[in-house]
């Protein structure tokens, strides 16, 4: 679109479709900035996914406000963590996946989260060693919240050489207050410390836990 363009748009939408005078829509549904010096561009606009994590919507706070009561429930295996890895890019730009599979599984005493990692290598002990007591995961929430999930036991990998991958199975427990942090926001980021390195992982499923913990909840 030229300025000529530009200026024709400006004459033709409706002051109902202008911001100030700077910021027009064309008939296209684009918007447009004029400067004062003449220039133009498109307006930048965040996809609708990113603004739908920011802020959670009112309902999720209201929920997340509500006494946390656990029912027996058992949930089934979904994939909320897949990302590359910055170590296994270093020598393959195809099998650097790292993802996790979250199953909650609830008593009337308390919530267990079941995480299964799967890392894309045949040999990932060399690379990422062992879950351990110190272990833990950093979820970053949509609402700048951290929430820090500690494992509280050593569990080891099991390794396939000759499917090329690494399996690590390992659980932790949920308390009720990170209960009502996980259920008013969405992920956004992970930071997994295991015992060689840390990394971050991109999130596959962002409102696992908005969507799963009414499951377990009464």
């Amino acid at each position: 679109m030229n300025k000529i363009g530009i200026v024709l748009v400006f004459l033709l939408i409706p002051l109902s479709h202008l911001d100030a005078q700077i910021r027009l829509r064309t008939p296209e549904g684009k918007f447009v900035l004029l400067f004062d010096n003449g220039t133009w561009k498109y307006e930048e606009t965040k996809p609708v996914i990113q603004e739908m994590k920011e802020v959670a919507p009112l309902q999720m706070k209201e929920e997340a406000e509500k006494p946390i009561n656990f029912k027996t429930a058992s949930l089934d295996a979904q994939t909320v963590i897949k990302g590359t890895s910055a170590k296994l890019s270093k020598f393959s730009k195809t099998n650097n996946v790292v993802k996790c599979d979250f199953a909650l599984v609830s008593t009337k005493e308390k919530a267990i989260l079941h995480t299964n990692w799967k890392i894309m290598d045949g040999e990932g002990f060399r690379f990422f060693g062992y879950i351990t007591k110190k272990s833990k995961m950093e979820l970053e929430l949509s609402n700048g919240e951290t929430i820090i999930l500690q494992y509280q036991q050593d569990f080891a990998p099991k390794e396939y050489p000759q499917y090329g991958f690494t399996t690590f199975t390992a659980e932790l427990e949920l308390s009720k207050e990170q209960i009502q942090k996980l259920q008013a926001a969405y992920l956004q980021k992970v930071n997994m410390y295991w015992s060689r390195r840390v990394e971050s992982y991109d999130i596959f499923n962002p409102d696992y836990f908005i969507k799963a913990i009414p499951e377990i909840t009464e």
